[in-house]
C-alpha cells in the first residue's frame, strides 16, 4: 500500500517565487502571441519568439 499524498507544500517565500515565475511566463506568452500576429508562418517562429521573450 502507498501512503496518501496530499501534494507538495510550500512556504510563503516559495509561493512568492512561484508567483513571480508564473507572471514572467504569462507575460512572455502574451508578448509572443501579440508579436506572432505580425510574424510570418514559419512553424518554429512562435516557439523561437516565445523562448526569446521568456529570457
Amino acid at each position: 500500500m502507498t501512503p496518501e499524498f496530499d501534494g507538495p507544500t510550500f512556504d510563503d517565500k516559495r509561493l512568492a517565487e512561484l508567483k513571480e515565475e508564473v507572471e514572467i511566463l504569462c507575460k512572455a506568452v502574451l508578448d509572443a502571441s501579440r508579436a506572432r500576429l505580425a510574424f510570418d508562418d514559419e512553424p518554429a517562429a512562435f516557439a523561437s519568439l516565445l523562448a526569446r521573450e521568456a529570457k
